[in-house]
């Protein structure tokens, strides 16, 4: 029987990094392969796990990573597959036990952009020299692929589980918009908010939105749609149970992603199996190849700079009143990346 690591330090309950990864762990599992996953946070996965001491530090976390390679090499675990590029960089030490390596890339590797997002050139370096410690490259989106090369990623995307469209309630609708997302300056809902005044202002009515989710720069949020007077406009709320979401999905007409970069979105894929189109940045990765291919589009994609031209907002305004147009095209796109298709390759790619 094969026996697999899975070396996952970080990670947010309800993220879709979570959900992707303990859904692999249980996928492996199911099929016969004797998977392990190393975490702190033992207590927010329901699947085998095992206790990593929290990583304070990058030497706690260097040091730590030859114990763990020598004592489950000794139990026989000779896979190890390394969750996100926060672990990518311990790949030769692995490798030097012995192991099999694997990455799992959620996000892309790109140089730092001066807004505190992205890699130092130090950092960058070290990442893509650890590649070449790894047999295959997982990526959820299709960046990586310029960056580590065609030859040594396999492009698996992201997946939406069946049960979420099941029971559609398409006469629910409370909201223009939606945002399901953790408050990090990643995501930059401020710039949503932005959109969402020069939207009201244009059209001269109110357009309702809610985001949902917690983090560190709910302030900063708060803050801002006090400073736009959108307080009558936008309803936040905390993060949901996974079970109730379905419903969020169906009391808005458009969903919303305004990330300076993704990989390609649990969140997305979930709006679409609802029905739901999408206004989605440039920078949101994979996010655009999805709303504009895989048939019809199914939503409009904008720069920053477009939440000042009339003709992004008459075509935000056109999407929010033809929303239910859209539905067929949504699902029909979403049903393309399933469980068995997205992680299925990755445990073939492993056998």
């Amino acid at each position: 029987m094969k026996k697999i690591l899975i070396y996952s330090p970080f990670y947010a309950k309800w993220g879709g990094g979570h959900i992707y990864i303990e859904n692999l762990c249980q996928y492996l599992t199911k099929r016969g392969i004797d998977t392990l996953m190393i975490t702190f946070r033992v207590n927010e996965f329901d699947c085998n796990t095992t206790l990593l001491p929290n990583p304070s530090s990058k030497i706690d976390r260097l040091l730590s990573a030859f114990k763990i390679a020598k004592e489950f090499k000794s139990k026989n675990y000779k896979i190890v597959l390394l969750n996100d590029l926060v672990s990518l960089w311990l790949a030769p030490i692995f490798w030097l036990y012995g192991y099999r390596v694997y990455s799992l890339l959620h996000l892309y590797l790109r140089l730092g952009d001066g807004k505190g997002l992205g890699h130092t050139p130090l950092q960058y370096i070290i990442l893509k020299t650890s590649a070449f410690f790894c047999k295959k490259i997982f990526s959820v989106g299709r960046d990586n692929i310029d960056v580590f090369g065609q030859k040594r990623v396999v492009f698996v995307g992201n997946y939406v589980s069946k049960w979420f469209f099941e029971e559609i309630d398409k006469n629910s609708k409370e909201y223009d918009f939606l945002i399901v997302a953790r408050f990090s300056k990643e995501k930059n809902i401020p710039l949503f908010l932005d959109l969402l005044y020069n939207l009201n202002r244009y059209k001269n009515k109110e357009y309702r939105a809610l985001i949902v989710g917690e983090g560190e720069e709910k302030s900063t949020i708060v803050s801002k749609i006090k400073s736009l007077h959108l307080d009558k406009s936008v309803e936040l709320r905390g993060w949901i149970e996974r079970e109730k979401l379905p419903h969020i999905y169906d009391s808005a007409k458009v969903f919303v992603i305004s990330s300076y970069h993704e990989g390609f979105a649990t969140t997305l894929l979930e709006a679409h199996a609802r029905g739901l189109p999408a206004i989605v940045t440039k920078t949101s990765g994979f996010c655009v190849d999805f709303i504009k291919g895989y048939g019809s589009s199914s939503g409009v994609v904008f720069k920053k700079s477009d939440i000042n031209s009339k003709s992004f907002l008459d075509n935000t305004a056109l999407l929010i009143e033809e929303f239910d147009k859209y539905f067929d095209i949504c699902q029909k796109k979403a049903s393309v990346f399933t469980k068995e298709s997205v992680l299925g390759k990755i445990a073939q790619n492993i056998n």
